[in-house]
């Protein structure tokens, strides 16, 4: 079962809550202030303590449609100076019933809300798919915060300068649409057998693909952030030349990882250790070495 079809079983759980609890799909409600409230730092989590201030949060975004809960099944494997903290969409898995979010600039705002600018307690992104605009994008936010991340780690997407490797599918009709899907490998069967989840649920899909098919790179410099970018060799949404287009991105250290497979590379051993690899560069506590310290390391580059 790949990573897909795990974070399709979240979204479906949530799915058959929001059934039970209202009987309809999520609804799209007024989109907040994309600058929000949060145009100066704010406090670090409450929770943190001197203890774990070089503890390093990782927190993740899912492809379109996904649920980012899954993401916490990593902590199984992540040394002890690394916690995984998903970052659920509104409409989305957990967060099912809230209002789904059309323009990638509130829901930048909503994530800020939960990551926030942070002080003296280290933290990456990581975005696969359109998670990896999100990242992107909520990268760009912190950095004219004064707080960036230690690291934007981007998956399975190419470079924001870069067209769709697709046609376009967030327009079609529902049957093309799911035929789509189907051809992409985004569609399990369990789904499809069930036309009141998958009427919960295309909606959501569709928001998503839509802003990940259409939404521009705004202006602006490449910012001092380290970038990894992870790719299958044989996904047919991002390519090693779109990926390697990251390295725009960035005036720091970047990093190119190709691993075999697809889109869905997420839960496989090898993408699991080249991420280890990428983060003990960034977890002192965890490993006894400078965070940063060893330059440009290409994991492949073709």
């Amino acid at each position: 079962m790949n990573s897909y079809v795990r974070s399709l079983a979240t979204v479906t759980q949530a799915a058959c809550a929001a059934l039970e609890a209202v009987g309809k799909a999520p609804r799209r409600g007024k989109e907040p202030d994309p600058e929000g409230p949060l145009t100066t730092p704010v406090s670090p989590d409450p929770g943190a303590t001197r203890d774990d201030a070089n503890s390093l949060t990782l927190y993740c975004l899912a492809h379109a449609g996904g649920s980012a809960i899954p993401y916490t099944r990593w902590n199984r494997f992540l040394p002890a100076g690394v916690r995984v903290e998903p970052l659920e969409l509104p409409g989305h898995g957990a967060r099912l019933r809230e209002p789904l979010l059309e323009q990638v600039e509130p829901i930048v705002a909503d994530l800020l809300r939960t990551v926030g600018p942070r002080r003296g307690a280290p933290f990456a992104l990581f975005g696969h798919s359109f998670g990896a605009v999100l990242a992107f994008e909520l990268t760009r936010r912190l950095v004219r915060l004064g707080t960036p991340p230690a690291a934007l780690l981007v998956a399975g997407r190419n470079g924001p300068t870069q067209p769709l490797a697709h046609r376009p599918i967030h327009n079609l009709d529902d049957e093309a649409f799911v035929a789509a899907l189907i051809r992409f490998g985004g569609m399990p069967q369990a789904l499809l057998e069930q036309p009141e989840l998958l009427r919960i649920y295309l909606p959501v899909l569709r928001v998503d693909l839509r802003l990940a098919e259409t939404h521009p790179r705004p202006p602006g410099p490449p910012f001092d952030v380290p970038v990894t970018a992870f790719g299958g060799r044989r996904d047919v949404l991002a390519d090693p030349e779109g990926l390697l287009t990251w390295e725009r991105e960035t005036t720091g250290e970047f990093e190119l990882a190709l691993l075999p497979g697809g889109h869905f590379f997420l839960d496989e051993p090898a993408f699991h250790s080249l991420l280890l690899s990428r983060l003990a560069r960034l977890t002192p506590r965890a490993t006894g070495n400078d965070p940063l310290s060893r330059g440009t390391t290409p994991a492949a580059r073709r």
